[in-house]
């Protein structure tokens, strides 16, 4: 007499778990799916921008990193570029005269007693202490010129 049919009586006599009573079989094949789920969702269902709590992309650099390894990936992205709501910036070797209010919300309702037009393009802020005086004023009249806001970091 094997392992499998005293494992079968076992299971038919225990009380605890209805489906292994019931079905054995299957049941034992249930719960071996369910210990290996968590690898099944890794490795063939997770999307690698998928991100709970770390997406794919995100631990391959992590793994990269650890081995020593060439951690970018250039000319290009994985990501679907075609997909609806994808945004990007495109780039002109030849730039046009554009419309002043393109790239341009209002800020402040119609309530609002000074509302005015702010750029969705800005500065943020960042360490002046490793940029140059040179590379501050340039960040700066670039800002004047495109009329955009220029976070300092200050205070």
């Amino acid at each position: 007499i094997n392992h499998s049919f005293f494992k079968g009586i076992k299971d038919l006599t225990q009380t605890s778990h209805t489906i292994l009573r019931n079905f054995p079989v299957l049941g034992h094949v249930r719960y071996y799916l369910e210990s290996v789920r968590p690898e099944i969702r890794q490795y063939f269902i997770e999307g690698d921008n998928d991100s709970v709590p770390f997406s794919r992309m995100q631990r391959s650099i992590v793994y990269q990193r650890a081995k020593l390894q060439t951690d970018n990936m250039p000319f290009g992205t994985r990501r679907n570029a075609y997909s609806e709501g994808y945004q990007w910036i495109k780039h002109s070797l030849s730039p046009t005269d554009l419309d002043e209010t393109l790239g341009r919300v209002t800020v402040g309702g119609p309530h609002c007693t000074q509302p005015y037009n702010a750029s969705i393009f800005n500065i943020s802020a960042m360490s002046y202490g490793a940029l140059s005086k040179n590379a501050i004023l340039a960040l700066n009249g670039g800002a004047k010129m495109g009329n955009f806001f220029h976070n300092t970091g200050e205070g």
